[in-house]
């Protein structure tokens, strides 16, 4: 095969790939518009959907009416935490005590004896 050969032949091949990419950037194109458009209104979506929230309906009846969740819900004041939460308090008692679970001892009385919790030192 001579030189002048394999070049056409690779020009033909690099023809039908650039043509086969054609459809595909035409399409991205399209999407991406779409997507932008889909994107302004998840705002004015999630705000709409509150207000029906606000104004009595819950979210299963939304859902069964055909609904959607918002994937992002409108910017506003969060949810209050629960009081423990805020003051940093530690839900089980206090941070000192250390957790101590009785197991029976080794020999065979039956009596118990305190035994630190796994991956603590005594």
């Amino acid at each position: 095969m001579s030189a002048h050969e394999m070049k056409q032949r690779m020009e033909a091949i690099l023809k039908a790939r650039a043509e086969a990419i054609e459809p595909l950037v035409d399409v991205q194109g399209q999407r991406a518009t779409l997507l932008e458009q889909l994107a302004a209104l998840d705002e004015p979506y999630g705000k709409a959907y509150s207000d029906a929230e606000a104004a009595g309906w819950t979210a299963e009846e939304l859902a069964e009416i055909g609904a959607e969740e918002p994937t992002r819900r409108p910017k506003g004041r969060p949810r209050a935490r629960r009081a423990s939460a805020r003051k940093g308090a530690p839900v089980g008692g206090s941070e000192t005590s250390s957790p101590v679970a009785s197991v029976p001892a080794q020999d065979s009385t039956g009596s118990t004896a305190p035994v630190a919790a796994a991956g603590q030192s005594g």
